[in-house]
């Protein structure tokens, strides 16, 4: 089955599909590239996403608690 799904599928749309997941992930990257102008640091975005998840961590084990 997986076979017949390959084989519908068109070359093009993957080809723009891989084209819009490149450009993705050069922007996210463009974030903090160092010829960026407004570039964001690395280091605390990343604090920033670690306190993120702490949080949704805690609220998860609340929601377990409260189960």
């Amino acid at each position: 089955m997986s076979e017949l799904i390959q084989n519908d599928r068109d070359p093009k749309v993957e080809a723009v599909n891989d084209l819009a997941a490149v450009v993705t992930i050069m922007e996210d990257y463009w974030r903090f590239h160092p010829a960026n102008p407004k570039q964001e640091n690395v280091v605390e975005e990343y604090a920033k996403l670690e306190a993120i998840q702490k949080k949704i961590e805690e609220d998860i084990k609340n929601f377990d608690v409260n189960s």
